[in-house]
């Protein structure tokens, strides 16, 4: 039997196999010299004569030793791939793993490490599952010494496969790991929240949160972030479902607070008007509580849901003296709390050049997409002064393939990001490029925004266009006209108000694409009124509805559409009671 002696493995040059060949030449019995030259040729594309290199110490000894130098084999390409991989060559790793497979399919760290390097070259498919046997070969394989970043890498991997196999593999990785993997679980539900809200609503991110929540059950983060999916797949019962179980779970006043926000965001969503105003009462109560209470005693890590928790008070009730003194008085908590954590270390000053005597311009947000928000806000950065402002995009929680960001926002501005890190991360970004004035698109909309805001990356800060202003005192400006607010709001609002002279919006009109839904189909006489109503559920206040329906009512061959996410019987049962009040049917 040849020598295991163990030779330094050359970083691969085109020199690299002559000086193998050469050490294999002057001694034929150190076996780790063929693995090299194996590798050597293998990396070169000569896979044939790599595994006649790696033949050859195998073809002379016993069946014994056969087993001890196979082993010895893979041991050594695992270890190049691994040195492969920390050198980013993903290409090269992934082949040696592939190698690796094929002297042992049953290897199952090396399956792991396969999927995930596949799934970062863009190779994964549900065939390689298949190919590889994966849940086969799950099923009778000890995990429990896995590493517990590589395992969060496969799932993460599977997730991109969105089929029922991948979801299999997934649930039975998690279920492996027992109590153990409930940190695994905890991070997932933060991946899965992420996918689900950049790639549309999804049944397998659903279905993935539910076996989550089933094996880790009792986590409020789970039941909020699962009743999150349900509400956006159409699930409604299994939503309210699901925020009932948290409020039953929530025991501080944060919490608490935070579970009767949920109850209000799925009953709206699901048009469920009756069920949302029952809580309503008590969650202007949990309010008042929380700002009684000295800052330290709010949990840091609930803090997020102060910011959030009146976002559905302007909808109930137009009260804005009473409902932004609420909201400002939480938010000046909110970041009060943040301060220990805002990190003010300096930055290196951006490496993209400053336009002479221009001002830098940045706009976060998360609806640069096909959202109101995204078609209402374009027709600024198409008329933009370009001698003027350097216009940076922020894109939070976005897809950069989308076509609609391509053509109407990357291609408009000088520079285009695309950030899914942490608050943190993201401020960091923004104080990089030396942004003079940020502009939030979001406001309560989106929390990540409300923390990058809280964080004040820039040095002058302004709330335009998405909702209404969050109250966070690191926003210095609200721009505002003299038609969206009323001459006395600077009463009541914590930033200063911009009120543009004439409007604080303006466009120059949208595109009509080809109808999909005619008035035949509909059964809609050619000569009728058709009016649509677009409104999300918490939008269609009783006394608005009433409203419209007395227009159907005064206007002859008049039709009323309502489009939107809810409960079909829900809104049917609301509209129509309504609609009887007035005297008209649906």
């Amino acid at each position: 039997m040849q020598a295991l002696i163990s030779t330094p493995a050359l970083k691969q040059s085109p020199k690299t196999i002559d000086f193998y060949e050469k050490a294999i030449t002057d001694d034929e019995t150190i076996v780790e010299n063929y693995w090299q030259l194996g590798i050597s040729y293998l990396l070169a594309g000569r896979e044939d004569e790599a595994q006649a290199a790696w033949f050859t110490p195998l073809a002379s000894a016993t069946e014994d030793e056969i087993d001890i130098l196979t082993a010895n084999l893979i041991a050594v390409l695992e270890r190049e791939a691994s040195d492969r991989f920390e050198t980013l060559e993903l290409d090269q790793a992934l082949l040696l793993r592939q190698h690796v497979w094929t002297l042992a399919p049953d290897r199952i760290e090396n399956i792991l490490n396969l999927i995930y390097l596949a799934n970062r070259l863009g190779t994964l498919t549900e065939e390689l599952l298949i190919e590889w046997q994966v849940y086969e070969l799950i099923q009778t394989s000890t995990i429990e010494n896995i590493d517990d970043i590589l395992l969060e890498r496969v799932v993460r991997s599977l997730i991109t496969i969105k089929t029922e196999l991948s979801l299999e593999i997934i649930r039975y990785c998690l279920s492996f790991r027992g109590s153990a993997g409930n940190s695994l679980i905890t991070k997932l539900m933060g991946t899965l929240f992420q996918v689900f809200n950049q790639q549309g609503n999804s049944l397998f991110i659903m279905k993935l949160g539910e076996i989550c929540n089933n094996l880790h059950p009792n986590v409020l983060t789970t039941i909020q972030i699962l009743s999150y999916f349900y509400s956006g797949v159409g699930f409604y019962k299994e939503a309210i479902a699901s925020a009932e179980q948290y409020c039953r779970l929530a025991s501080g006043i944060t919490e608490r607070l935070f579970g009767s926000y949920q109850m209000q965001r799925t009953h709206f969503t699901a048009g469920n008007w009756s069920g949302a105003r029952e809580v309503i009462d008590l969650h202007r109560q949990l309010l008042a509580e929380v700002i009684e209470l000295p800052p330290q005693d709010v949990n840091p890590g609930q803090n997020q849901v102060l910011v959030v928790s009146s976002f559905f008070l302007p909808y109930i009730e137009d009260n804005p003296r009473i409902n932004k003194s609420f909201q400002n008085q939480l938010a000046a908590i909110y970041q009060q709390n943040l301060q220990p954590l805002i990190t003010t270390a300096p930055l290196d000053a951006s490496s993209i050049s400053k336009k002479v005597g221009c001002i830098r311009i940045g706009y976060i947000g998360s609806a640069f997409k096909e959202h109101s928000v995204g078609w209402l806000s374009r027709w600024l950065m198409h008329h933009r002064d370009r001698q003027s402002f350097q216009v940076f995009i922020y894109c939070l929680n976005s897809n950069k393939e989308d076509n609609f960001n391509h053509k109407w926002f990357r291609d408009k501005v000088d520079v285009t990001s695309y950030l899914d890190g942490s608050a943190q991360e993201i401020a960091a970004q923004i104080k990089f490029d030396e942004v003079d004035i940020l502009i939030d698109l979001d406001s309560l909309t989106y929390d990540i925004t409300c923390l990058v805001m809280a964080h004040k990356p820039a040095p002058i800060q302004v709330s335009w266009l998405g909702w209404d202003s969050a109250g966070i005192p690191a926003v210095d400006y609200f721009i505002a006209d003299p038609y969206v607010l009323p001459d006395d709001a600077q009463d009541y609002y914590q930033e200063k108000i911009w009120k543009l002279p004439d409007t604080y919006l303006a466009i120059d009109g949208f595109e009509v694409g080809t109808p999909t839904l005619r008035r035949k189909d509909l059964n809609i006489p050619s000569d009728a009124i058709v009016y649509l109503s677009s409104q999300t559920g918490y939008k269609r206040h009783p006394d608005n509805i009433r409203c419209q329906m007395e227009i159907i009512k005064a206007v002859p061959n008049s039709y009323l559409l309502i489009k939107g996410k809810s409960d079909a019987e829900t809104i049917q049962n609301f509209f129509g009671k309504l609609a009887g009040e007035v005297g008209i049917s649906l």
